[in-house]
């Protein structure tokens, strides 16, 4: 709960500027990781510059905006990341994210846009067009994000629901685990991209919930990972043991099967660990888990339950 109410007071922080902008009637002022902007106090014709961290929270939210940024697949095809189980039917596609098309978004004469951080300079080119934010995923903790989309759009009531909801799970865990959670160290880890060593997941998206909310027990390699520096060597992994260890993939099926899984665990370094002998590495599901929402931290920490909560782990195998 600690760690919730600091995000609280950080994101009041964010949304309170000294000095509120002089907005005309039916704006506000809204501090975001770009500066201060005066935005609709009810935004009707949204557009995101980004899928899976902007798109995808705001529909989280019940709001649907009415065109995006999205990705091209390898088949040619247009789509938006991670919203599985969300209708983004009629939403304009307005290019990649990273590389928007300018001029279809100015054609959707939008009242509101919303950015990440990258490109650095989204801001100064779009808001050109309307009032433009920048939310920071990747600086800030997933959950302040999270509660400055909802502010921007009036709906700082429903993410407050669906933190409280999330909040309740994380204590029923540790209500479950009791002092198994102390004593159980973990770790999580995933196959570099088109590398031979592994990356140190990411502390802007779930897993970085999750660990400050959970405030499991890890090693020291994985506390003090420093920014940007998430690449290990495949040498180093011992230094990564755990008595659980989480390898997060992104072509895992329902079961967890998974070929990029398979292949890791296969490396003779990987299978001389303890923790891989105990059976006690497991495949994360990655697309269930990537993308910035409360329900991807809730799935999760769904996930990671169901593993911590089995009867049988050998929570004695690192000796911390």
């Amino acid at each position: 709960m600690k760690n919730i109410l600091s995000s609280v007071g950080l994101l009041a922080s964010l949304s309170t500027p000294a000095l509120a902008l002089d907005c005309d009637d039916g704006f506000r002022p809204f501090t975001h990781a770009a500066g201060e902007t005066c935005i609709p106090v009810d935004p009707k014709r949204i557009v995101t510059l980004q899928d899976q961290n902007a798109l995808l929270p705001l529909m989280e939210l019940g709001v649907k905006p009415i065109a995006s940024a999205g990705h091209i697949n390898a088949a040619g095809e247009q789509m938006y990341r991670r919203m599985q189980g969300y209708d983004t039917a009629g939403i304009a596609f307005i290019g990649t994210y990273g590389e928007p098309d300018i001029e279809l978004v100015a054609a959707q004469n939008p009242d509101l846009i919303f950015a990440s951080p990258w490109p650095a300079d989204a801001y100064e080119r779009y808001s050109k067009i309307a009032p433009t934010v920048v939310i920071d995923m990747f600086s800030n903790d997933l959950e302040v994000a999270l509660m400055q989309f909802a502010d921007a759009v009036n709906r700082t009531d429903r993410a407050r629901e669906l933190q409280t909801g999330l909040s309740n799970k994380v204590a029923e865990l540790q209500a479950a685990l009791g002092p198994a959670l102390a004593q159980t160290t973990i770790s999580a880890i995933a196959p570099e991209w088109q590398g031979s060593g592994f990356d140190i997941l990411s502390e802007t998206q779930a897993w970085g919930a999750i660990k400050r909310l959970l405030n499991p027990t890890m090693s020291e390699q994985e506390r003090s990972v420093a920014q940007g520096e998430f690449t290990r060597s495949i040498e180093s992994l011992i230094e990564h043991e755990a008595d659980v260890m989480f390898l997060l993939t992104f072509d895992a099926d329902q079961s967890a099967n998974s070929a990029s899984f398979n292949e890791f665990i296969a490396r003779p370094l990987v299978q001389a660990l303890p923790v891989q002998q105990a059976g006690q590495l497991y495949n994360l599901r990655g697309g269930e888990m990537v993308g910035s929402a409360w329900g991807k931290i809730e799935n999760g920490l769904d996930q990671i339950s169901a593993i911590l909560l089995q009867d049988g782990l050998n929570r004695n195998l690192v000796i911390e």
